[in-house]
């Protein structure tokens, strides 16, 4: 069982690292974001809008509701304006969970999706929340290895050296 505490942390890391890499990718501009660079989603702005859509399904199924589906490798906000205003707002849910979320509702079960599954199944919340992070890191590190592979410096992505985490001074 996570803690409202982890929740908290964990919203800070992602709202980090996506403000770090989504300023890249403003940096690198639309043609290189959208080129086709052999990543699962083929592009980094793909791969970028394939972590909103899943974090709009988690966050729904959070809520107690069985998200829109939609079908494989279809890309939600094609628009990059569009697709940075979600992630922001994403991310200041998440930050708002991290003080809303009790133990006691991160340990209530919630109906989820799973195409295999003829029925719905439950869970914990605190898994899918997991879940979430987890997902949104595993995404993140085929972006960052793209913007390697065109010499981009990403810098650090680990959590005790986020800014303000307060375990080391600069």
């Amino acid at each position: 069982m996570i803690s409202t505490r982890y929740v908290d942390e964990m919203s800070k890391y992602a709202r980090w690292q996506n403000d770090i890499i989504y300023q890249l990718c403003e940096d690198i501009g639309q043609s290189q974001r959208e080129r086709d660079r052999g990543l699962y989603f083929g592009s980094i702005h793909n791969t970028l809008d394939h972590i909103c859509v899943v974090n709009r399904a988690i966050l729904t199924f959070l809520n107690g509701a069985l998200p829109i589906q939609n079908p494989p490798g279809h890309v939600v906000w094609p628009n990059w304006e569009d697709l940075k205003s979600v992630r922001l707002a994403q991310d200041n849910e998440l930050s708002a969970g991290a003080g809303e979320w009790t133990k006691a509702w991160l340990a209530e079960e919630t109906v989820t999706y799973d195409r295999s599954a003829p029925d719905l199944p439950a869970v914990p919340r605190w898994i899918m929340v997991v879940q979430l992070f987890n997902h949104q890191t595993h995404h993140r590190s085929q972006v960052t290895s793209a913007l390697h592979a065109m010499g981009v410096d990403y810098g650090t992505t680990d959590i005790p050296w986020r800014p303000g985490a307060g375990f080391f001074v600069a």
